[in-house]
């Protein structure tokens, strides 16, 4: 909540430095107000703190090419280290830097160069992560969640950044009708070119349209080439708050005074009235507490719990803070691995190792084995080893969804 509550001010300030106070105020305004910013401003994650970083480093580099200032560009270089450790788009925002500082002559391309390189020592110890994070298969979540060509991903952001949020379960869409959102996202693209068609500062707004442009084209482009790596509704609010203030600029530009200040209010209150009615409808009830609380007062020290998908991270987390005493395992192995995705279609059902891995859970006797099950043929083998060399129930199917995917098996009676 903090970081979207300063990412209002930051937005402001970088509007201001292109053009002016009118322009400062209104992209506060609609900031404040677009709902996929409201939205990740209630979550505990990164898509607040990332555009927050990318608009500070923006107001910093433009600074920097306008009136050569060091201590800006050395702001800029800090905060260029801070976004990349948030998130790996942050990256992609090292292009489109050298792009806009191309625009102003060599001296300021060279001593962007010294910055970016600043940036990148900073960042040389999480080289070593991200090339783990590279070879590993984690991207397929996004293949598996989202089905949108990869050419369209830069467009339908802007939809979202005119119209619409994402949610929690990697899908995205307008929150008005598709047809107006397409003409909201177009109007948006006007904005967003209409300040080339003239010669008073259009270099600092093109280096700005290169900041906000080249992150979520190059995430597309490498989706569509080598993996994806663009979860619609998500990473690209890393250059949300560079086309709010392109936008705004241009609006002040085209229609200075009380008409600009008209469709500054209207377009502020139909975000809000969109936010309000989006935001406040997201369903936060998680099934892991629930499971919990109904599995904690019958574990005995020593039990074995066996986790199927995602549960196992925010369960396991919740059982231990209330003091339950068990053996964790996760099923398949693997999926120990990495407690924050899962991706079945990695794994055969009928292959050798998984059955070996099921029978390993078969309860000895004096021992109880608890599975979290999901839906799913990976799990549906260790549910039916299980009914084959123990004694299966559901001691919580009267309860109903979610707790009766808490099944126990036990050694069969003699």
């Amino acid at each position: 909540m903090l970081c979207g509550l300063l990412l209002i001010p930051a937005t402001g300030r970088l509007a201001r430095r292109l053009e002016g106070p009118g322009a400062g105020v209104a992209a506060a305004f609609l900031m404040a107000v677009t709902p996929i910013a409201v939205q990740f401003s209630q979550e505990a994650r990164m898509y607040t703190l990332l555009p927050l970083l990318a608009a500070l480093a923006a107001e910093r580099l433009l600074a920097w090419l306008q009136d050569g200032s060091r201590g800006a560009l050395l702001a800029h270089a800090l905060l260029l280290a801070a976004i990349f450790y948030t998130h790996n788009w942050g990256l992609l925002i090292l292009p489109a830097s050298a792009a806009a500082a191309c625009l102003y002559g060599k001296n300021r391309l060279r001593g962007w160069a010294a910055a970016a390189l600043l940036a990148l020592l900073l960042y040389a110890p999480w080289i070593p992560v991200l090339r783990a994070q590279v070879r590993d298969p984690s991207y397929l979540f996004i293949a598996m969640v989202q089905k949108i060509p990869w050419w369209e991903l830069p467009f339908r952001s802007l939809q979202l950044f005119a119209s619409g949020a994402g949610d929690t379960g990697g899908t995205a869409g307008p929150l008005v009708a598709m047809p107006l959102s397409v003409l909201l996202a177009a109007w948006l693209l006007c904005l967003l070119a209409s300040p080339l068609m003239r010669r008073e500062r259009r270099r600092d707004y093109a280096a700005l349209l290169m900041c906000g442009a080249i992150p979520p084209a190059a995430g597309a482009l490498y989706s569509g080439l080598i993996r994806p790596i663009y979860l619609l509704g998500r990473y690209e609010i890393l250059v949300l708050p560079v086309t709010i203030a392109v936008a705004c600029g241009s609006l002040v530009r085209m229609g200075r005074g009380r008409r600009a200040a008209i469709v500054v209010a209207v377009w502020a209150i139909a975000l809000a009235g969109m936010s309000l009615r989006f935001t406040s409808a997201i369903e936060r009830r998680f099934p892991e507490p629930i499971m919990a609380s109904a599995l904690l007062p019958a574990l005995r020290p020593g039990d074995r719990v066996v986790f199927c998908g995602l549960y196992r991270a925010a369960m396991e987390y919740h059982l231990r803070r209330a003091g339950a005493e068990f053996v964790p395992a996760s099923f398949p192995p693997e999926a120990g691995d990495h407690l924050g995705w899962y991706y079945e279609g990695l794994y055969r059902p009928e292959a050798p190792e998984v059955a070996v891995a099921a029978r390993s859970h078969c309860p000895a006797d004096g021992a109880r084995t608890w599975v979290v099950a999901t839906s799913g043929a990976v799990c549906g083998v260790l549910i039916e080893t299980l009914r084959s060399c123990a004694r299966l129930s559901s001691p919580f199917l009267e309860r109903g969804v979610p707790a009766n995917q808490i099944l126990l098996a036990e050694p069969r009676e003699p």
